[in-house]
């Protein structure tokens, strides 16, 4: 039999103590893959408190009647494209109108209505339809629908279609909980009531047999005030202590009432090894100190890690995202995306690629100004439209004095060269000819650009690289 220093070597610590240690260990592993596959979960249901709030809630200001805000199972009407004043979702884009509704549908379908693109020929539109965790896993819109419109029926998990809707398109929803941000192309202002007029012709309303109730519970006991985990906590150093808590406790509040995929059970069952569960009535202060512990330093290697994500040791001048809106096992870029472009399109329907970086790899800065310049045959390869898109640091458009936040195909004024190329002028400083001007502020930035309707080989496309200018 083997003598208790051999068991414990006279270095080791305690035995309670080791036990303490290696719980704390176990935590810390947890707490970051749990907060890497929660973030997009708890940034869904945070979203969705914010939007949905009661209207005595609700932050106002700075909005102007472009407020994303309504209850629940309510079709919301942005009446202009995004602009510096919108700050509800990072990253939106200023060429579309949007059309929000969050959808729960826990008490029974509701019925989506598509409009009919034959009475708007050439106009661009799709409605997306993301579930709980960010997923995009349904888009209607011309290339899938009635061109004459038509009436979608919306079925969560555990629902079933009443008799009345038999032949009817029917959409299985992962989730009870349904993010709908519908996009419609819109041009400038002189544009904006022919958009309204295909926008109006959305329509959202219970199945028959369904009765409207109030929000989920996990968004209407939302733990502490609706802020971004990882803002919080790397943009603003917050400290761990303070917001792996309120995380954390949103985290399990959300897993109860949105399982998230089968495939996913096993992991999610070995968060509940440190007392993470998916439970209503979770509360962080049943969690034994150990656990505390790991769980706050796993929260803050997992909001390193996914603010690291896709910086290449050799920084691009642009990066295309090669997936988004479906990710499979891809729980790191599903997190990454949530944070930098939350409810981004299915690949299918739309490439995003980020630049952060000019041509010699140096970060983007409205201390300089560069130039962007695409060949006449060597446009984005896109068939419904392309834009970019700048972006301050805080992941939010840009204010300036032309109101200009994006450079596309539909940009009126703009100059071509002679031999047909486009060059998009960057500065922080007003030219002398704003035609291709494209605002920067005075320090960082980023850019975004985005084509829809993406063309075969997209993927491989070369996209210009931001050329710094002298003088």
């Amino acid at each position: 039999m083997n003598s208790s220093n051999e068991v414990f070597p006279m270095n080791a610590p305690e035995p309670h103590l080791a036990v303490a240690l290696a719980r704390k260990a176990l935590a810390r592993s947890i707490g970051l893959a749990a907060f890497v596959y929660g973030y997009p979960l708890t940034e869904t249901y945070r979203t969705c408190a914010m939007q949905t709030a009661p209207q005595g809630e609700r932050r106002t200001g700075a909005s102007h009647g472009s407020d994303v805000r309504a209850p629940l199972n309510t079709l919301h009407h942005a009446p202009r494209p995004s602009t510096d004043e919108d700050r509800d979702v990072v990253t939106p884009a200023n060429d579309l109108l949007y059309t929000i509704a969050w959808i729960h549908l826990a008490h029974g379908p509701m019925l989506l209505t598509v409009p009919a693109s034959a009475r708007h020929p050439g106009r661009y539109f799709v409605l997306p339809l993301y579930d709980a965790y960010t997923e995009n896993f349904e888009n209607l819109g011309p290339r899938n629908c009635n061109p004459e419109g038509e009436t979608v029926v919306l079925v969560g998990p555990g629902g079933t279609v009443p008799e009345s809707l038999a032949g009817h398109r029917v959409v299985r929803c992962p989730t009870d909980l349904v993010w709908l941000i519908g996009r419609i192309l819109v041009g400038d202002e002189s544009d904006w009531p022919a958009a309204r007029a295909l926008q109006s012709e959305i329509g959202l309303a219970p199945a028959p047999g369904t009765a409207l109730q109030g929000r989920p519970a996990a968004v209407e006991h939302w733990a502490g005030p609706p802020v971004d985990a990882m803002a919080a906590a790397f943009e603003h150093d917050e400290p761990a202590a303070q917001v792996a808590p309120r995380f954390f406790t949103n985290m399990c509040h959300a897993l109860a009432e949105s399982p998230g995929r089968v495939e996913d059970r096993a992991m999610v069952a070995w968060f509940g090894q440190v007392g993470l569960r998916a439970d209503a009535a979770f509360a962080w202060e049943s969690l034994d100190e150990p656990a505390r512990e790991g769980l706050l330093e796993g929260f803050a290697e997992g909001v390193q890690l996914i603010a690291a994500t896709g910086r290449n040791r050799r920084p691009k001048p642009w990066s295309m995202t090669p997936a988004t809106g479906r990710y499979g096992n891809e729980f790191l870029g599903r997190a990454r995306t949530a944070y930098l472009g939350l409810g981004a399109l299915a690949t299918s329907e739309a490439v995003y690629a980020a630049a952060h970086h000019d041509a010699k790899q140096e970060p983007l800065d409205g201390q300089r100004s560069y130039a962007m310049r695409f060949e006449a045959d060597d446009l984005p390869p896109a068939d419904a439209f392309w834009s970019v898109t700048l972006y301050d640091a805080d992941r939010f458009l840009y204010s300036n004095e032309i109101r200009r936040h994006a450079i596309g195909d539909r940009t009126p004024g703009l100059k071509r060269a002679a031999d047909g190329s486009l060059e998009i002028r960057l500065s922080h400083a007003r030219p002398a000819d704003t035609a291709n001007w494209l605002p920067t502020p005075a320090g960082r930035f980023y850019l975004i650009l985005r084509m829809y309707y993406p063309r075969e080989g997209v993927q491989s496309w070369r996209i210009p690289a931001l050329q710094a200018q002298q003088g």
